[in-house]
């Protein structure tokens, strides 16, 4: 008897990196996760270089959410192939540049883009210190515990009000959760010599909810899920008309 899963398999393409060894999956995770890394020091400098005087316009995030729709739709038209991984470096320096110029607009109107930091930098030393023994699920949970104590840390030296200290918690604890869970979800959609191409899609993969909130929706209709659900969904009698 076949029971399906409450939520749909993730695409996969032929000789995806959930097919080679563990060692090559390991150094795949690693060294996707570090160029991710580096592109974000790069992003760190060039905020904090761009005057907040250049970056008073809340537009430079919507350019910032064009930019990465863009070359989301670039990932989704070129997918499985050559020039779509051929052209990543090229897609690396849009990232970059556009999404510096967002957080530091982001951080003139007082969002706490600062907080993110913490989280990708602690399971960056859970990343380098596990050895063999990583686990997505344990690298969040170290790194979130680790994280929220130096923003802790940061609420009280800065005398942040009690409004921004529970953004800078909650954005961490997000912005750590999508991070992780992206990272092992590229696995199943890149190959083992695609890491520079992986790294951008840790960027615009921010728009995956809107393609996979419907598959999942779809998925439960398929296989008649919602009927193992005591209570009434808004969306059921849409899909059972």
């Amino acid at each position: 008897m076949y029971v399906p899963n409450y939520v749909p398999e993730p695409e996969a393409m032929a000789g995806n990196v959930t097919q080679a060894t563990y060692t090559r999956r390991l150094l795949f995770i690693r060294e996707t996760f570090y160029r991710f890394c580096l592109w974000v020091l790069v992003i760190a400098l060039g905020a904090w270089a761009i005057p907040s005087e250049f970056a008073r316009e809340s537009r430079f995030v919507w350019v910032w959410v064009l930019a990465l729709a863009l070359i989301s739709l670039i990932r989704t038209i070129g997918r499985g192939k050559s020039w779509e991984v051929q052209t990543a470096p090229l897609q690396v320096l849009i990232c970059v540049g556009i999404t510096a110029l967002a957080a530091r607009t982001a951080t003139t109107f007082h969002f706490p883009a600062w907080s993110i930091l913490a989280g990708i930098g602690c399971f960056a030393v859970y990343a380098m210190l596990c050895g063999r023994d990583f686990s997505f699920v344990g690298g969040y949970v170290l790194a979130l515990i680790a994280s929220s104590t130096i923003i802790a840390f940061i609420m009280v030296e800065e005398a942040l009000t009690s409004l921004e200290s529970w953004q800078a918690v909650l954005w961490n604890a997000l912005g750590l959760l999508y991070l992780v869970y992206d990272l092992a979800s590229l696995m199943c959609r890149r190959k083992t010599n695609e890491v520079t191409a992986a790294s951008v899609d840790l960027f615009r993969d921010v728009f995956n909810p809107f393609g996979w909130v419907p598959r999942v929706v779809m998925h439960w209709y398929r296989h008649r899920i919602l009927n193992d659900l005591s209570f009434d969904l808004p969306f059921r009698k849409w899909l059972e008309d």
